[in-house]
């Protein structure tokens, strides 16, 4: 194959793509998110997949196939679920030429465009192209990443929305390798880069507890479901492993061994361990607000009538109308289960009573914290946020341990 003029050649049916899917789930839900367009390619069986781009780079006409998997790819996503993006392959020598600017035209919303593992011949250039991409929609995810210099270089100066972590490092994770220190430290990047975090390779569904544990936020691979060429559901087995991980992981009371306690708000607790009266735990709980960047918490307390009635709050005033815990299921069994309560404006599936209280208050996020004092449930720590927000594990560790300092604190302030 080769390319003369800009003008792609006439298709070969040896090499000529099939599109199939392959799903992307959010760990913390266990929903489809996005899929992977891969590339198949029926007329020439037996062949790896690599070896056929190989084959058509070394004879010219790399730029040519990339382009014909780009259309087809684009081609399938009316027959993508709404709110599911699609995720598309390009080399980044190739994404800058007329057959793949042509391929990329138009509007790009719902699209991830993935830059994979080769270098960049001009990276400066590359990065233009990019950006004009994600002002037409595209959002970006960058290929095989490993913490080699130039790839946490490229990571830095492409700031991408998803980094894809290598298969190798998602398969040593199993073996408790010193790969999951690795793990942890693009997680960590991505954190202040912006970036979500996706494990592809995942061949266990073992695998999905450990890389909730370690905060990566997305997961792909043979064990979640294999490609096909149409779209399919995520099976319920892969769900229900997602939600038993984040379920663990929103347990107010660990299991030991216990993870390490954040330091992010030893202020914090310093300042409730010495809270005797009403206005030291007001401005503590504002302190905590703006150590972890919430917007507002509030503290409700649980009387003999099963009745919540907030006592605290830091955005504004208390109020003082009682709630019956039976119109709110979904925090009654988070008492009654000791297991925090996520609840997103969008897409949260939870029942409408705790969605009404984020649009009464005009709030996008709402971290719900049982008080639980020997086993038994006494109240609620509530940390809503404007925006929407992913809890990260040591998120998650250091609303536990503000949780259990201001169940402390109420026993001093409602008995002085």
């Amino acid at each position: 194959m080769s390319i003369r003029g800009g003008v792609a050649p006439p298709a070969d049916s040896a090499v000529a793509p099939t599109m199939y899917l392959q799903p992307i789930v959010d760990l913390a839900s266990g929903r489809a998110v996005a899929v992977e367009a891969l590339a198949r390619f029926p007329g020439a069986p037996g062949t790896p997949v690599g070896h056929v781009f190989a084959s058509a780079r070394a004879f010219g006409g790399g730029v040519a196939l990339e382009a014909a998997c780009l259309r087809t790819a684009r081609g399938l996503l009316p027959t993508v679920p709404d709110g599911v993006e699609l995720a598309v392959n390009v080399s980044p020598d190739a994404v800058e030429h007329p057959l793949v600017q042509a391929a990329l035209a138009g509007d790009l919303s719902r699209i991830i465009v993935e830059v994979t593992e080769q270098p960049a011949s001009d990276p400066a250039r590359l990065q233009d192209t990019l950006a004009e991409l994600r002002r037409r929609g595209a959002r970006l995810a960058v290929d095989d990443v490993t913490t080699g210099h130039a790839g946490l270089m490229r990571l830095a100066q492409l700031r991408p929305d998803v980094i894809k972590i290598d298969r190798g490092a998602v398969r040593a994770i199993a073996g408790g390798t010193e790969q999951v220190a690795v793990v942890e430290a693009l997680v960590s990047l991505g954190r202040r880069l912006g970036c979500l975090i996706l494990a592809e390779g995942v061949e266990s569904l073992d695998d999905l507890a450990t890389l909730s544990r370690l905060d990566v936020d997305l997961a792909q691979g043979w064990a979640i479901a294999v490609p096909a060429p149409t779209f399919a559901p995520v099976g319920e087995t892969v769900t229900a492993a997602c939600l038993a991980a984040r379920r663990e992981m929103l347990r107010v009371e660990l299991s030991p061994p216990q993870q390490p306690r954040a330091v992010d708000i030893h202020y914090v607790t310093a300042e409730l361990a010495g809270t005797a009266h009403q206005g030291q735990l007001d401005r503590a709980l504002a302190l905590a607000s703006a150590t972890l960047g919430a917007s507002s918490i509030g503290v409700s307390v649980l009387n003999d009538a099963d009745e919540l009635r907030e006592i605290v709050v830091t955005s504004t005033q208390v109020d003082p109308e009682s709630y019956r815990l039976v119109d709110y299921p979904a925090t009654a069994a988070a008492l009654r289960d000791g297991v925090m309560l996520e609840v997103q404006a969008k897409g949260s599936p939870v029942d409408a009573a705790e969605l009404d209280v984020l649009h009464r208050l005009g709030m996008a996020s709402l971290l719900l914290v049982p008080l639980i004092l020997d086993h038994q449930p006494c109240g609620i720590l509530e940390m809503f946020y404007e925006q929407p927000r992913r809890w990260t594990g040591r998120d998650l560790e250091n609303a536990r341990i503000l949780a259990e300092h201001v169940l402390h604190a109420l026993g001093r302030v409602t008995t002085g």
